[in-house]
């Protein structure tokens, strides 16, 4: 694969064709760790890249001989999605297959990847403080112990899509052409994809995140609502939700689905898309859809275009045009 193709290619790609090489360009990312190549036909060829938000880092590998990578003392969570080739993850003592249809999840500790010859790969490392965060707000819990996953049902319990489905649109928007990524798309993102892995993996808290959550009043989803038209330009966060309405998140979600139809995070688009047709509707001289789109957190431009002419019946180009046109005549 070409570099200009390869996933995270906004970043920096390490190529390399020896294992002292790419021992040198993990160093960088990971200074706790052990490669190994393994015996193989032709010759090892590896890409490389990673990209460091807030709350986690996301990497992409592709290898074409088989090799061992092994960290003694992962201070991350990791959830991995291989879509090429099988590998094994080892982690403390707990041995898990990867395929291109189902990857694994590994806890801080000892963590070690062994793959086949052709394996390629998307992983993501998850802030272990931001995940506690997370998964307090989710339940309601004040302060949350340490999280440790439960592997007994691995070999039974298919991958979680959406965690999939999230990486790799996080990916898309890391990697868009026609724009820079939008601090609050990539921001929210992140806080999804740490909603998905403490839904979609088994561990001591999976109890609290089962089951039906007590609903919230109609007093506490005004306070959400309220909050996110101040605040629509910003970041938001499950934590800010559950905080303003003195509730957990799961039960601000579920009340929002039962009494308004839609989402928290529905709402936030479509505050977002009224401000944006706002900004449209009187543009200042230098408006563009680009910068429009940017503004109201839409990094995607295809994405915003999909969602106007949704919500508005035209696209932003369309009221941008009349608009326009309609102050020369």
């Amino acid at each position: 694969m070409r570099e200009s193709e390869l996933p995270l290619r906004k970043y920096r790609v390490h190529s390399s064709s020896s294992g002292d090489t790419l021992r040198s360009a993990l160093a960088t990312y990971f200074p706790d760790h052990v490669l190994e190549l393994e015996p193989g036909p032709g010759d090892f060829q590896a890409q490389f890249s990673l990209c460091r938000l807030n709350k986690i880092q996301v990497c992409y590998g592709s290898y074409e001989g088989p090799f061992r990578l092994q960290m003694s003392n992962s201070p991350c969570f990791i959830q991995g999605f291989p879509f090429r080739g099988c590998a094994e993850c080892v982690n403390n003592r707990t041995s898990m297959p990867l395929t291109a249809h189902k990857g694994a999840s590994a806890e801080p500790g000892e963590v070690s990847l062994s793959t086949g010859p052709n394996f390629e790969h998307l992983a993501v490392f998850i802030d272990p403080e931001a995940l506690s965060k997370t998964l307090a707000a989710l339940s309601g819990i004040s302060a949350v112990g340490r999280l440790k996953l439960d592997f007994s049902d691995f070999g039974s319990r298919p991958e979680a899509r959406m965690s999939r489905k999230l990486v790799r649109l996080l990916v898309e928007e890391l990697d868009a052409e026609e724009s820079i990524p939008s601090p609050l798309v990539i921001a929210e993102l992140e806080q999804a994809i740490l909603v998905a892995f403490l839904c979609g993996n088994s561990h001591n808290y999976s109890s609290l995140l089962d089951g039906r959550p007590p609903g919230a009043a109609p007093w506490q989803l005004r306070r959400v609502e309220e909050y996110i038209e101040a605040n629509w330009d910003q970041p938001i966060s499950i934590e800010a939700l559950a905080v303003v309405a003195n509730a957990s998140a799961r039960s601000i979600f579920h009340s929002f689905k039962e009494h308004r139809r839609y989402s928290p995070m529905n709402f936030v688009k479509q505050v977002r898309l009224k401000h944006a047709r706002e900004m449209l509707s009187a543009p200042a001289r230098e408006i563009t859809v680009t910068r429009v789109a940017f503004a109201c957190g839409f990094g995607n431009l295809g994405h915003f275009a999909i969602d106007y002419q949704r919500a508005f019946g035209e696209a932003p180009s369309a009221t941008l045009h009349r608009v326009k046109s309609g102050r020369r005549s």
